[in-house]
């Protein structure tokens, strides 16, 4: 986490914050953990809030959830379903206290995803739709139920009917409007509706105080990445810029304007963008890595291919560094065999991608990396000449995400390398309908 402090006053400052614990609420505590994750990406900060608000309030699932998720972001699969199980004990409480709990079955709904219990998840997200729907047709004008709506629409992927319930929100002036608006921006980006989902991008900036930089940053980034995909790179370079002037440090605008810059074949402007995102990054986790295999990107593109390599090894040491604390930790496994990948370490790489695969506590799960790894491990098998193994290895991805780019240009470079162009062909298309680019 970032220093806040210097050291001659670390002392005053853990005298404040002692006396602050006396007084901070599970609430508090709780709200503490969401700015710690969302607001200055650390992990660890969101894990020490939440272990607090749990204290305080041990029998609050929802904070049980938070829990659970922050050990899945941080690669602790066993800790997270611990956490999971006790969310899911005292969900079943709640409800059996009230059976008409419809956030009571939302949140049922999010845990049994995470425990890989998918039957009874979607039993529990459609009773909370029943219960959402009786409200609404007690109260067609509330726009806050509109809005949990949308949200358990969406996890049941009915998204023509999401979009059309946070729309209802947006309408019923809902407190989480600006949200709607991102939410159904990105829904139709997904579908390849990039005009409609710029409008909607743009709803959600006029929704969102100029004064929460936190919320602007997030609908810009948004927006920035509907650009890309839809491949309006130039707008989208304007869109992160604006977004870093509101705040410079803001290391995720820093990555994806790295990213685009390499697609403009602005090599050396991005890899100068990958290395201050490498430095403001405190820990050595992931988004570190993903940084160092960036600025490897750049340099290769340009040309600079011992620079490039060592750029691979930077991110092959995080990564082992990871490994070494959590050899069970899927997103790392999946990124050590990118960068071996990268190196043209083919062999290797499939290893590395098969231990991720088998880590992988399943496709629903917040730390799952498992169509990532099959992707990847395809990539690797075509470069073997490995090609039915590799068409393999895409059909496994977009089995467990269909709308993965990335396995269905891969899945088309396969075809057309076992002489299937016509059904190769089709599968170009697709990948460019999701957003695909070189």
């Amino acid at each position: 986490m970032k220093a806040r402090f210097v050291i001659a006053l670390l002392v005053i400052a853990m005298l404040c914050s002692l006396s602050l614990a006396q007084d901070m609420t599970a609430e508090d505590w709780s709200k503490k953990g969401e700015d710690e994750l969302f607001n200055n990406s650390s992990f660890e900060g969101a894990l020490q809030a939440f272990d607090k608000a749990v204290e305080l309030d041990s029998t609050n699932a929802t904070l049980w959830l938070h829990k659970a998720q922050v050990h899945e972001f941080m690669g602790d699969r066993g800790m997270a379903v611990e956490a999971y199980n006790e969310a899911l004990k005292f969900t079943e409480e709640d409800l059996q206290e009230n059976p008409d709990d419809a956030d009571a079955w939302w949140n049922r709904g999010v845990i049994l995803d995470s425990l890989d219990r998918q039957t009874e998840a979607t039993e529990a997200r459609e009773k909370a739709v029943q219960v959402y729907n009786q409200t609404l047709s007690d109260n067609p004008e509330d726009g806050e139920t509109w809005f949990k709506m949308a949200e358990v629409l969406i996890s049941l992927n009915r998204r023509e009917e999401a979009i059309a319930a946070y729309e209802k929100s947006i309408e019923m002036n809902s407190s989480k409007a600006g949200m709607a608006a991102i939410t159904i921006s990105h829904l139709l980006a997904e579908a390849g509706r990039y005009d409609e989902a710029l409008v909607a991008s743009d709803m959600a900036l006029n929704l969102t105080s100029p004064d929460n930089v936190q919320d602007m940053k997030l609908v810009l980034g948004i927006k920035g990445s509907i650009l890309t995909e839809a491949a309006r790179l130039e707008e989208a370079l304007q869109v992160f810029d604006e977004a870093l002037k509101l705040d410079p440090m803001d290391r995720t605008s820093l990555m994806y304007r790295a990213s685009v810059l390499k697609d403009l074949h602005m090599y050396n402007e991005s890899v100068e963008a990958y290395q201050k995102a490498i430095e403001l990054v405190s820990d050595e986790g992931l988004w570190k890595t993903n940084a160092w295999i960036g600025k490897g990107d750049a340099l290769l593109a340009s040309g600079r291919r011992d620079e490039a390599m060592e750029a691979y090894r930077s991110a092959l040491e995080v990564i082992e560094l990871k490994i070494q604390e959590n050899p069970e930790d899927t997103r790392a496994w999946e990124s050590k065999g990118r960068a071996l990948f990268k190196m043209e370490m083919y062999e290797e790489a499939i290893e590395a991608f098969d231990r991720s695969i088998e880590v992988s506590p399943g496709p629903y799960a917040i730390s799952s990396a498992s169509d990532a790894a099959w992707a990847g491990k395809g990539d690797a098998l075509l470069k073997l000449g490995r090609n039915e193994e590799a068409l393999e290895a895409f059909r496994q991805a977009i089995e467990i995400f269909p709308l993965n780019g990335d396995a269905w240009q891969g899945k088309g470079e396969a075809l057309q390398a076992l002489g299937k162009r016509i059904e190769g062909d089709w599968a170009f298309q697709m990948a460019e309908k999701l957003g695909y680019r070189e």
